[in-house]
Order: structure tokens, then C-alpha cells, then sequence
């Protein structure tokens, strides 16, 4: 009599420990992990190992953020095209400045940064700064890499220059200092700063 009632039970002691294991599962799984995977998990929780089904989701995840070889290949060109961009600004410093000027010796600012762009990338720029921020994506300060465009607003004046990194950018400056490295963030420019744009 005893073991036939311990043979009805058992099936019920089942579902309630399959019950518990999947309450269990969704309180650990993340949102977002696929359902076969919360399924397998949930398989592994009732067979009574636990431990190695709270393991897969996550090792689930880590196999889909690893980066595939077209990633890489595109990082790896958006970082030779943001290199090349500072090396060609540079190869311009000392040039004059000249209210319309587009290269390749002489440069007002947006006629700088058309030229740079046009060669370290073959995209073409409007030539006019606040023409340059409309067609270029908003980056934060923060996120600030080499090659960005730095735009200046402030107070009525209007100015863009190329980053180059820790805080400093190139740009044509005026008729008298020509086309230089200055600072972003302090001085004239940083009072007037209004933003960075990217083109990749």
C-alpha cells in the first residue's frame, strides 16, 4: 500500500520540482536569452544540475558578442581612415588662410576640413561650417576620437576644425596665424564650442 502511494506521488514531486526549477531559472536567465536556451536551461535545472544550466545563457551570450572578421575589417579601416585624416591636417600646417580657400596650399576653416575629408576618405563636403555640422553625426565631448570634426558657434562666429586627439585640433585659423594646432576645450574656442561631428 505504501509503495503504491509513494509511486502516485511521485509523478506530482516531479512536477513540482520541474515547477520550482523553472521559477527558479526565471529569476536568473537575463532578459533577452533566447527561449530554446531558457528551455535546455530549464531541462537542466529539473535533471537536477542546476549549476551548469545557470552557466549557459551567459556562455551564450559571450559566443554572440565575439566580434567576426568583417567587424574587425571594418574597425580596422575606420581606424586607417581616422589616421589618415590627421596625417594629410597635418601636412597642411603653416599653410596661409584665405576666406574661400579650399586647398591645396591656401584654406579658410570649412575649406580645410573639405579638403582633409575629400582625401582621407573621397567624400565630399559642403563648403561652409555650420553646412559641415548638419551632414555629420553628433558625437559627445566624451566620445571624442581623432579625425572627428570640432564646430564653433558661439557668440555669432562659426569656425571647424579636425581632432586630433587630447584635446587639440587643427584648423585655418585667421589671416595672420594661418592654418595651426590649437585647443578645443580652453581659450577663444572653448568658450564658443558647440559640438563634434563624424563621418566614420
Amino acid at each position: 500500500m505504501l509503495s503504491a502511494t509513494r509511486r502516485r506521488v511521485r509523478p506530482a514531486s516531479l512536477l513540482v520540482t520541474c515547477a520550482l526549477g523553472i521559477g527558479v531559472l526565471n529569476a536568473i536567465v537575463p532578459a533577452g536569452a533566447s527561449a530554446v536556451a531558457t528551455t535546455s536551461a530549464a531541462t537542466s535545472v529539473a535533471s537536477g544540475s542546476a549549476v551548469s544550466a545557470s552557466r549557459q545563457p551567459a556562455a551564450l551570450v559571450r559566443t554572440a558578442a565575439r566580434p567576426t572578421s568583417t567587424h574587425l575589417a571594418a574597425a580596422a579601416r575606420t581606424a586607417q581612415i581616422r589616421s589618415s585624416a590627421v596625417l594629410v591636417a597635418r601636412t597642411r600646417l603653416g599653410s596661409r588662410y584665405v576666406a574661400g580657400a579650399a586647398g591645396p596650399r591656401r584654406f579658410d576653416c570649412s575649406g580645410l576640413t573639405l579638403y582633409v575629408v575629400k582625401k582621407a576618405t573621397g567624400r565630399s563636403l559642403p563648403h561652409y561650417s555650420k553646412a559641415q555640422y548638419s551632414v555629420t553625426k553628433r558625437v559627445a565631448r566624451s566620445a571624442l576620437r581623432p579625425g572627428d570634426l570640432v564646430f564653433f558657434f558661439g557668440l555669432g562666429a562659426h569656425h571647424v576644425g579636425i581632432y586630433i586627439g587630447g584635446g587639440r585640433m587643427i584648423g585655418a585659423t585667421n589671416p595672420r596665424q594661418g592654418v595651426r594646432i590649437d585647443s578645443v576645450f580652453s581659450g577663444w574656442y572653448g568658450k564658443r564650442y558647440s559640438g563634434a561631428g563624424r563621418l566614420v
